[in-house]
């Protein structure tokens, strides 16, 4: 009940106890009560709304990033299955090369063995040595450890919690697209390839040098005299023989070659010419000199088609064939000396 102009009077019955009471309300407290009523019903829907409102938004973010993930899970998945058909790829191409390296290799082993023999037979015997024993180069590749490709994987461990500002927002849980081994394989498959690189410039470098020994082989075939004169009959061979003159055993120099009167005599080696003309017994005469203390004679000759001084390639003419000097009929007489010395002509001939 209204009071006087200052204060509310409320009557209170209790109708256990069966009176009355009389309260009495100041207005200014009945007005500052209903404003803190009206202020903190007000605050807390207005709270409410503000976080219903947050909710809101952090979901929408969150369902945001879900869609973002999952878009990024397939382009992952798109890259790893083109990294996987890579590395299939290169592995193929690495299984391939080795067989070709392998290949390469004992090919490699062959022509060194080849040419090892055919230097032994043409050069050894005179002194000379090309041998290839000592330039093998060093196996620089075990293709044995890469051959069956079984490289070693080990799965690099990590963990750790995932960070996320509201933990009651839960995200669906997201597959792995990242193959832990591929970096492993990587690495691998890169030191297979370097491997395959130092072999490959050990293949170049020995083959290089088999090269440059088959040139050299072709050049000393020019300087050394390993070829025949000319073409005919062996009528006299190096060492003792019987004389044509007297009958008595003699000492025969050099290797007599019946052949023709003018058939072509060649020299036998690069060289120069240091003696052409008349030499006693040996009629018409050519000495070349050429390199390694070598020195051809070439008597007996019908025509000298060469001077003193002179510089004469393998194959050159350098005369005919004739009976000059102490002669039964047309031959040549050849003959071979190193360092002055008259040496059997026959390791020479071919």
């Amino acid at each position: 009940m209204l009071g006087k102009k200052k204060h509310f009077t409320v009557f209170w019955y209790s109708p256990k106890e069966g009176y009355f009471k009389k309260i009495h309300l100041r207005w200014q407290l009945v007005f500052w009560a209903l404003v803190v009523f009206v202020v903190g019903v007000g605050a807390g829907v207005g709270g409410v709304l503000w976080y219903q409102s947050r909710m809101r938004r952090e979901l929408c973010y969150a369902v945001e990033r879900a869609e973002s993930l999952k878009k990024e899970i397939i382009l992952l998945e798109n890259q790893k299955r083109e990294q996987e058909e890579r590395l299939q790829a290169l592995n193929q191409k690495a299984q391939n090369i080795l067989q070709e390296l392998s290949a390469l290799r004992e090919l490699d082993q062959k022509v060194r063995t080849l040419l090892e023999k055919d230097l032994q037979s043409r050069f050894n015997k005179i002194g000379i040595n090309l041998s290839l024993a000592g330039a093998s180069p060093e196996i620089y590749v075990p293709l044995d450890r890469f051959m069956e490709m079984g490289f070693p994987l080990f799965v690099v461990g990590a963990g750790g919690p995932l960070f996320m500002e509201f933990p009651s927002a839960t995200l669906p849980v997201l597959p792995r697209v990242v193959d832990p081994t591929f970096a492993q394989r990587s690495r691998m498959l890169d030191d297979t390839l370097s491997w395959m690189q130092a072999e490959i410039l050990a293949r170049q470098h020995s083959f290089e040098e088999i090269l440059q020994v088959i040139q050299r082989k072709e050049e000393l075939l020019n300087l050394v005299p390993m070829r025949w004169p000319t073409w005919g009959r062996i009528s006299s061979n190096f060492g003792w023989r019987k004389d044509p003159f007297t009958g008595l055993r003699a000492w025969h120099t050099g290797v007599d070659i019946a052949a023709p009167l003018g058939r072509n005599v060649v020299s036998t080696a690069e060289g120069k010419v240091v003696f052409a003309g008349w030499n006693g017994n040996y009629g018409k005469c050519v000495i070349v000199r050429h390199q390694f203390g070598y020195e051809t004679v070439y008597g007996h000759l019908s025509q000298i088609l060469v001077r003193v001084g002179d510089q004469v390639k393998k194959n050159q003419i350098i005369g005919k064939v004739g009976s000059t000097g102490r002669s039964t009929g047309p031959h040549l007489h050849y003959e071979v000396r190193r360092y002055g010395k008259v040496i059997n002509p026959w390791p020479y001939l071919p």
